[in-house]
């Protein structure tokens, strides 16, 4: 393959003087995108929107661990989620974060500590698409990086700890033309017929497409009732259980909850906008929305519980198949498939404990 730097991506790192970094476009060797490429799939999404007239904005959340780096543990074991204490004295690493991502290009909009001892969420400002995804990719970099040097261990794993909650990716997401947010339907507070449509291919195609979001098979086991993590096929209006969240009190614009903070940013947002875009071009119409607990909801479709389940709805979707290329799809597939087996060999200590001098 061959890479080509962006000149526009050109920045120096803050916390390495004299360091400055680019990022490259992936060719084959005959000149064409590379079908491998995670950005080269999002950009091919972006550019057909583009054709349509419509530019894609977009926003990040991730959830994060910092932990001890030699007990791979929270400093300690109180939840402070939005509190204001900083009992575990994690305030000057996540202040030096803030920081120095601000001087590295990205603007952060908020932190807050979240549902666990020594996890933490970040909010980036929304942006077109490809800088958003950009964006997501390098900040968890930075703050892997710029914990080390605190003496922290940053982790973006999806279900670091069995008891404690895992760690998300919400995605953001909206159209806009000449300026004007297209999802906006006046001054009801609904969704345009554009913005449902989307929605519609949103939820029609989230399981067919989970693998790009969950691609490990630690990250299904965040799938839990009542954890914040969304386990049905729903949507809803500002409803946390649901797996397609959608806003339209202040910005109107559509946020889908299920990906894992493991998830390469730049695949989560060509997946989803994918869907979007099929909603669109096929006039979807959404189900009814849910209007209570998702999580009891039994009349919608449960999401992939497992990678392998995943992998198979990857496999067997057609429209996955239409939107991305051959080569991008089958390797997703075929890694999921291959980690499985490394896990089905491996003898855990959980397996010892409970069968050693039973069995």
């Amino acid at each position: 393959m061959k890479l080509i730097p962006r000149e526009e991506s050109l920045r120096k790192v803050p916390w390495k003087p004299g360091v400055v970094q680019v990022g490259c476009d992936i060719y084959t060797m005959d000149g064409v995108p590379h079908p491998l490429c995670a950005r080269n799939a999002l950009a091919s999404v972006v550019h057909s929107f583009a054709d349509l007239g419509y530019q894609v904005k977009a926003a990040i959340e991730m959830e994060f661990y910092l932990l001890d780096p030699e007990t791979a543990q929270p400093r300690g074991t109180e939840v402070n989620c939005y509190g204001i204490a900083d009992p575990e004295g994690y305030g000057p690493v996540l202040e030096d974060i803030q920081v120095l991502v601000e001087e590295y290009g990205i603007a952060v909009e908020a932190w807050n500590y979240e549902y666990a001892p020594g996890q933490f969420e970040v909010n980036v400002r929304y942006d077109d698409a490809l800088k958003a995804a950009e964006d997501g990719v390098l900040l968890k970099n930075a703050v892997k990086e710029i914990a080390l040097k605190h003496g922290v261990v940053a982790t973006f794993m999806g279900k670091p700890f069995g008891h404690l909650a895992g760690s998300g990716m919400h995605v953001h997401q909206s159209l806009w033309n000449d300026g004007v947010n297209a999802f906006a339907g006046g001054t009801t507070r609904e969704l345009s017929d554009l913005g449902r449509h989307y929605l519609g291919g949103l939820q029609k195609h989230i399981r067919d497409l989970t693998l790009f979001g969950s691609p490990s098979l630690n990250d299904f086991k965040r799938r839990q009732e009542g954890s914040f993590c969304p386990t049905r096929a729903t949507w809803g209006d500002d409803n946390r259980t649901v797996a397609i969240r959608v806003i339209t009190a202040d910005s109107c614009r559509i946020e889908q909850r299920d990906a894992a903070a493991s998830a390469n940013p730049y695949l989560v947002l060509a997946a989803q906008l994918a869907a979007g875009r099929e909603g669109i071009a096929k006039g979807i119409e959404p189900p009814a929305k849910c209007e209570g607990n998702s999580y009891t909801d039994t009349q919608a479709e449960l999401l992939p519980q497992s990678a392998v389940e995943a992998a198979e709805l990857l496999q067997a979707s057609e429209f996955a198949h239409r939107a991305f290329p051959p080569l991008l799809t089958d390797t997703f597939v075929d890694t999921a498939r291959w980690e499985y087996r490394q896990l089905a060999g491996h003898v855990s200590d959980f397996e010892r404990a409970r069968f050693v001098g039973v069995i």
